[in-house]
């Protein structure tokens, strides 16, 4: 899907983004928002659900006024800290053995005299100012969706509701009130799509009365793929809890069924009384409807998957409506004017293949959204629509949108195609196990048409034909036809990744972990 537009006067009037003369330093401001995961199949649209419904509004007219890239990936769509690589230009596989602390972008942004400020979710063992950040209000537990606690330089306070509005309202809150007299580089870090999808509590009804269809693959039996396909745990029919991801619970009084350490258990007891009363009174009819008639087979699997995508997109709405909050609080004569971006963490399968999770090279995964727009004439990136933009690649287009305007940089000609390195292949890795859903360690590579999977401790591999095969159904390694193409794309992968060739070999995986992995009764599909 590419949903790029020319940029309009007409649109930026409309939306009362005003062109003016440059200011004295040159600096623009630079607004950077992430999200955990957002599967890029529900970004302006939801065709697939068969529904007219956008789920991202304001996300939409940012990309609109701006740009969307379609070839923006994630190196690794596993845990990392926080926006780790738009931070370090490094993979999430990388470590940080000899990387110091005066290269984090936001570093970068301090020292040519930037304001540097965070906002939100920051899972880093260190405190933000170790990254560069002056200022910071961050969640004390990125896990707590409902009230949670604001950590800052200098206190510890609960805020009372739900963090994506609160962090929002923390931004918002900083902007009216800072000195101005530097250019600003804040980021907003959103956990709220994050399991177990635990929307605002005046969401909670939002697409009740919508029915969304299936992904065309959400039965596809995936029958020429690797072993590796069926030993996972992320089947939307049988990996989700009942309780601790669908919240369908016979009294929302009796909590015993809390007793259980969960990140939706630790989200329940931050509630207030009033919080749980509303929360258990909005659930209420679809939980007893469930109860007096509860589906069976196939039916309770599209059950589940009704349940789990309305969540999964009332968060992602909540996001989006949020960022549209921040957008329209900017005052639009800001001095400087500013970029702004919005990207995620990874992906997310959302019913594709039946499943709900991240971690693989497949396409849902991997792919992240990339939207960029500026204010007051400012030049927006001009990356060609045939370029693999990475997550890690975020580095460097940032600081070039932080630089000063130059002759050698001109105020409206950023042309990133030329100021960044041509990207025509994407190298993955995933080597976390058993990670978040017992996904067998992979690397692979992208380039042009195809792409080449090896889940390396079992010595297996996948081959498709992106061009002809979108869905990734079709596993072609083992047709001979394709073997000198095979050949050739092995080659790739072995120079590709050669940086992890070490790391890789390294790790023991023995004959019984082997054995255990792939036991009987860890199988999935």
């Amino acid at each position: 899907m590419d949903i790029r537009y020319p940029i309009s006067i007409t649109i930026f009037l409309a939306l009362n983004f005003l062109i003016r003369a440059e200011t004295p330093t040159g600096q623009p401001n630079v607004l950077v928002c992430i999200s955990e995961d957002h599967a890029v199949r529900f970004f302006a649209n939801s065709e697939e659900l068969r529904s007219s419904i956008n789920p991202t509004p304001h996300l939409s007219r940012l990309s609109q006024i701006g740009g969307f890239h379609p070839l923006a990936y994630c190196t690794n769509a596993g845990q990392a800290p926080t926006a780790f690589s738009l931070l370090t230009g490094k993979t999430k596989s990388e470590k940080l053995d000899n990387f110091e602390s005066n290269q984090f972008l936001s570093q970068y942004f301090k020292a040519i005299g930037y304001e540097t400020v965070l906002f939100g979710s920051w899972t880093w063992d260190q405190a933000p100012d170790h990254a560069g950040f002056e200022y910071w209000n961050i969640l004390d537990d990125s896990e707590i969706f409902v009230n949670p606690r604001i950590r800052t330089p200098n206190k510890n306070y609960l805020s009372e509701g739900h963090s994506t509005d609160v962090v929002t309202d923390l931004v918002i809150q900083w902007m009216a009130n800072r000195s101005k007299t530097k250019p600003f580089f804040a980021l907003v870090s959103y956990q709220a799509t994050k399991r177990p999808w635990i929307p605002p509590i005046r969401m909670v009804d939002k697409y009740n009365d919508e029915w969304f269809e299936t992904p065309d693959t959400f039965s596809s039996k995936l029958d020429s793929r690797t072993p590796a396909n069926k030993y996972q745990d992320m089947n939307i029919g049988i990996d989700l809890d009942p309780i601790l991801d669908l919240f369908i619970i016979g009294s929302f009084d009796n909590n015993s069924s809390m007793q259980e350490s969960s990140i939706w258990a630790k989200n329940w007891e931050s509630m207030n009384d009033e919080q749980k009363t509303a929360w258990g009174l909005s659930w209420k009819p679809q939980n007893e409807a469930f109860s007096r008639e509860p589906p069976q087979g196939d039916s309770a699997s599209i059950w589940i998957f009704q349940r789990f995508i309305k969540n999964y997109l009332r968060c992602l709405y909540a996001m989006d409506e949020n960022i549209g909050r921040l957008i329209n609080s900017i005052d639009p004569n800001i001095e400087g004017g500013y970029n702004f971006i919005y990207s995620s963490e990874r992906g997310r399968l959302t019913g594709e293949f039946g499943w709900f999770g991240s971690e693989w090279m497949y396409e849902p995964s991997a792919r992240i959204p990339l939207v960029f727009a500026s204010s007051k004439g400012l030049s927006m990136p001009n990356i060609e629509p045939d370029n693999i933009f990475r997550d890690l690649d975020l580095y460097s287009l940032l600081k070039i949108l932080g630089k000063p305007r130059t002759k050698e940089l001109p105020r409206h000609n950023l042309n990133a195609k030329k100021l960044l390195p041509r990207k025509k292949e994407l190298y993955f890795s995933h080597l976390d196990h058993p990670g978040e859903s017992d996904v067998s360690p992979h690397h692979g590579l992208r380039k042009g048409k195809y792409k080449i999977i090896h889940y390396y401790p079992f010595d297996e591999w996948e081959f498709f034909d992106l061009e002809n095969d979108p869905n990734e159904l079709q596993n072609l390694y083992l047709n001979e036809s394709y073997s000198s193409l095979i050949s050739e794309y092995k080659s790739f992968l072995e120079s590709a990744g050669e940086f992890l060739k070490d790391k890789r070999e390294n790790q023991l995986f023995s004959e019984n972990w082997k054995r255990q992995k792939r036991r009987p009764e860890n199988k999935k599909r």
